[in-house]
């Protein structure tokens, strides 16, 4: 892999630059960070496969989380190595409606971290609050959409959590309806927002997004794999054109254009892969637009 070789002191500028690769992590050892280089741009050096390999992880401030398997000695020894973590938690998995992590500490005590991507802050404590750093493709997909929309969308986020995507969304000029009703979620979800100074694009609701949907939206974003259950509730606030983001693990197009023409819509469906879930199982994001 071709990278370039950063200090620590430049890993604040990361997200401000175009030739990086964001399809591969970046490696650290010690200070030393060595950034992913997209084809065709200048790179320092190219790292051997054998400093890739090894249990996959998740940074967020100074926390390291694993999830899936519990990590084993050798997982935990080898991040060691390499990071310097105030905090090491297993989480395997999140329950329930509101998402609550299920957690082990591994190393030291919980806390909130500080956690940056893309030029946008987020706070939260992972013991309390969900963060899926593997949506950061479908985050930047959706800014790209809604700043290339050509107008001031307006957007319901229904399951807003932290601000994962209605953050990245308001950035790019959208205004956002952010429902959330995990009151964990909602207080960082606030704090997010006025972080990043976009109290004039984002406004927060706390309780079930089937009691708050107001008015009509021009893009919808349901980030829960139980969103086809909400499209009921939703279909009174779409118009001809506009496109709904459903998160899934059951891609089923024709199950979806069935629901809508119940409320007399139809719909040109695109389905996206996000990453895997499950042996054979896909997070996928289903475009679908009005018509």
């Amino acid at each position: 892999m071709r990278a370039k070789i950063l200090s620590a002191d430049e890993l604040s500028a990361l997200p401000g630059y175009v030739w990086v690769d964001r399809s591969h992590r970046p490696y650290r050892d010690g200070d030393i960070i060595y950034v992913p280089v997209q084809e065709g741009e200048p790179y320092d050096t190219i790292i051997p496969d054998r400093r890739r390999r090894g249990r996959g992880y998740q940074r967020l401030g100074d926390t390291i989380l694993f999830h899936g398997k519990r990590p084993t000695p050798d997982d935990i020894d080898d991040i060691l190595s390499r990071e310097e973590p105030e905090c090491i938690l297993f989480i395997p998995g999140h329950s329930g409606s509101l998402r609550i992590p299920s957690y082990e500490v591994i190393r030291g005590m919980p806390h909130e971290v500080l956690h940056r991507e893309c030029g946008i802050s987020y706070r939260l404590d992972p013991s309390k609050v969900m963060f899926s750093q593997g949506n950061r493709g479908e985050k930047d997909r959706i800014r790209s959409q809604v700043s290339s929309s050509g107008k001031k969308e307006r957007i319901a986020d229904m399951f807003a959590g932290i601000g994962y995507f209605t953050l990245p969304a308001a950035v790019s000029g959208g205004y956002v309806h952010a429902m959330e009703k995990n009151p964990d979620s909602y207080q960082y979800l606030l704090r997010n927002i006025r972080e990043n100074d976009l109290s004039d694009q984002v406004v927060p609701a706390c309780g079930d997004c089937r009691d708050l949907l107001s008015g009509i939206y021009d893009r919808v974003i349901m980030g829960h794999f139980d969103a086809a259950d909400y499209l009921e509730c939703l279909t009174p606030h779409v118009h001809y054109g506009s496109i709904i983001h459903l998160h899934t693990v059951n891609p089923d197009s024709d199950h979806i254009k069935a629901l809508l023409s119940e409320d007399g819509f139809e719909a040109e469906i695109t389905v996206h892969r996000i990453k895997k879930y499950a042996p054979r199982i896909w997070h996928s994001v289903m475009d679908v637009v009005i018509r």
